[in-house]
């Protein structure tokens, strides 16, 4: 098998039923180019998935399965993942995303025939076809507390162009030139879960390239929220709490911008 143009990475924490999903889907629409898929397990407090996924993916020679012994979040997770990731390409998907036909192929055409283009991103849709939110403009401190804890993620109108600029697009499904993460030195180690993604996504621009979003490229994505919700069942996660910690350090950090 020749060496992957394409590295697909996921960072998995206690998801092995999607993680079928996901790769039933990739199963069913490849990408063209050659491909290989490296899937980090984080694991959780009854353990990981390991076992399990190394077992399912046992005679997946493109597939490739890394065990940790401790969970280090999302940022961590990818960091380690993408030491084993050897094509030109990188795909981050998480393990909630369903691929479409011609996808990966849109989107990797797109990085390539677009200027300065740092992130591409699909539209991502439910099962039902309502479209998710996944782009939206650098967040303030109050816009971001309302829209985790109130706020809706279903759109209720399509993007009208072809290709769209957006300031920041959630990390559930990217494609980039490896150079680039490189370049960016991958996401920043203080973030542990949340807001890695749009801290990265200032840094793109910061270096002078952009993140677009791909109409003709869909994807399905549970729209499921981690950190929101109804208030009270919210500060009863533990996941509320280490999103408030991310806010404090991303605003902390580009406090003055």
């Amino acid at each position: 098998m020749d060496l992957p143009v394409l590295s697909l990475l996921t960072v998995n924490f206690g998801s092995f039923e999607r993680i079928e999903s996901l790769w039933r889907s990739i199963q069913k629409f490849p990408p063209s180019v050659e491909w290989e898929w490296i899937i980090v397990d984080n694991p959780t407090k009854k353990g990981g998935d390991g076992v399990r996924l190394d077992t399912f993916f046992e005679k997946e020679k493109r597939v490739h399965v890394i065990q940790l012994v401790e969970n280090l979040g999302y940022g961590g997770g990818n960091a380690e993942g993408f030491r084993f990731c050897q094509g030109e390409i990188l795909a981050i998907l998480n393990p909630d995303i369903e691929v479409s036909e011609g996808t990966i192929d849109t989107l990797l055409s797109t990085l390539k025939q677009e200027k300065n283009a740092g992130i591409v991103v699909p539209v991502l849709k439910t099962r039902e076809g309502e479209i998710l939110e996944n782009c939206r403009k650098f967040p303030s401190l109050w816009g971001l507390t309302t829209r985790r804890l109130f706020g809706s993620q279903i759109l209720k109108k399509a993007q009208k162009e072809d290709i769209r600029e957006t300031e920041w697009a959630q990390g559930s499904f990217w494609v980039l030139k490896r150079d680039t993460f490189e370049k960016l030195k991958g996401f920043d180690p203080r973030f542990f879960l949340f807001l890695e993604d749009t801290d990265f996504c200032r840094r793109v621009w910061k270096k002078g390239f952009r993140v677009l979003q791909i109409r003709a490229a869909v994807a399905i994505h549970s729209p499921n929220r981690l950190s929101g919700g109804n208030i009270f069942n919210a500060l009863c996660r533990k996941t509320f709490w280490i999103h408030l910690e991310s806010v404090v350090k991303y605003f902390w950090k580009w406090k003055g911008v």
